[in-house]
């Protein structure tokens, strides 16, 4: 069940919000992208045909990951740049 359309935009969002989250300056806002990125190749993996695949990135990954990744963040003590 592969549709090719679908397929393209996911890999549009794939690429763009992988080069965001690296290329941004803010943490939370890269975690957001890291969040898209994660989510998007979830969904591209279920659109190719490998359901659990996709189902535990986007469970594993996009929700347990992403969640800690954001608690981190909000816990750490943040540095003023000059």
């Amino acid at each position: 069940m592969a549709f090719p359309e679908i397929e393209a935009i996911l890999l549009l969002i794939i690429i763009v919000s992988g080069i965001l989250s690296v290329e941004v300056r803010s943490l939370v806002k890269a975690v957001m992208c890291l969040f898209i990125f994660t989510l998007s190749l979830g969904l591209l993996f279920m659109a190719l045909g490998a359901f659990h695949v996709g189902l535990f990135q986007i469970l594993a990954y996009s929700g347990g990951t992403i969640a800690l990744f954001i608690a981190v963040i909000m816990l750490t003590r943040r540095v003023e740049e000059s």
